[in-house]
């Protein structure tokens, strides 16, 4: 039996992106890594309700890409609706679970919540104009997961930095949405804008590292790599972009997507980087190299 088909039906490479947001999340609340017993679980919870969604976009997609993409593997045969539907139903309810193993209510509410809202993404919101709203407000969650255990889900300084990362996704949502068309260039510039709102909410929470809950006394200063990889993150995706503006095609807007969901680790890891230095942020930057090196050989899109 091959496996890549099942491997194409859960975008594994963008797994590992989902993932990123929890270990930030946790991170940036003051978590320490040598923690696994309760950042582990938060983040196998991400990996999972991530899984589940994707599986259970292409099944409610499935007679629409039976039309614009049918070598997918749902409308082409090679996976099974059965199985689809397994993955979906059986991810959202182990995500929860999970989540709950990491000995918080709170992780298993807030996982409940992202689980909810990927359901109503998958389930029609999508088709609405709020689609790409909904699917940005489902990777808020997914980083307030990992600030779950915090305080007031990590205050204001967290919500900034979940709320910025939802408007990233939107933008990338945004894009998305011509990938099948030639010519349309509506969505560019509106993710262009919105992705570029993003990072600088993400700076801005970025200098200010003591408005974060903070283990000890110590009070932290700005970590210069962080601000320096969010700004890379910045020039990468813009490039990204305005390629496909220049040639609105849909292997340039499918290259935007694809660099929008992959930056979603190095912007993960630049906030980490600038509020609680480089080192532990690496952890975060390490699901990159999965998620690339997958990537060449499995669509992310």
């Amino acid at each position: 039996m091959a496996i890549k088909p099942y491997l194409q039906l859960v975008r594994l490479p963008n797994v590992f992106t989902a993932a990123a947001d929890s270990l930030a999340g946790w991170l940036l609340v003051g978590g320490a890594l040598r923690d696994g017993a309760h950042w582990v679980p938060l983040a196998a919870a991400s990996m999972s309700i991530y899984s589940a969604g994707i599986a259970l976009n292409d099944l409610f997609d499935l007679e629409i890409d039976r039309k614009e993409r049918p070598n997918r593997p749902l409308p082409s045969g090679r996976v099974s609706q059965r199985f689809a539907l397994a993955v979906g139903v059986g991810g959202l309810v182990l995500g929860v679970l999970l989540a709950a193993l990491s000995g918080s209510g709170t992780s298993a509410a807030v996982a409940l919540a992202l689980a909810l809202c990927v359901l109503a993404y998958d389930a029609g919101a999508k088709r609405t104009v709020l689609g790409p709203q909904v699917m940005g407000a489902c990777r808020g969650f997914n980083l307030l997961l990992g600030m779950s255990q915090a305080p007031a889900l990590g205050g204001p300084a967290g919500w900034l930095v979940a709320g910025s990362m939802a408007v990233f996704v939107t933008g990338v949502t945004w894009i998305s949405r011509g990938e099948t068309e030639t010519g349309r260039t509506r969505g560019l510039f509106a993710g262009m804008v919105l992705e570029n709102l993003a990072i600088l909410g993400l700076v801005a929470a970025s200098l200010q590292p003591r408005a974060f809950p903070s283990p000890s006394t110590d009070r932290p200063i700005v970590a210069p790599e962080g601000l320096l990889a969010l700004l890379l993150v910045a020039w990468i995706v813009n490039s990204a972009i305005g390629r496909a503006i220049r040639e609105p095609i849909p292997a340039h807007f499918q290259n935007a997507v694809k660099t929008g969901v992959l930056a979603l680790v190095w912007l993960d890891f630049g906030v980490a980087a600038a509020v609680r230095g480089p080192l532990p942020a690496l952890a975060i930057a390490a699901l990159w190299l999965p998620a690339f090196l997958l990537g060449r050989w499995i669509y992310s899109t």
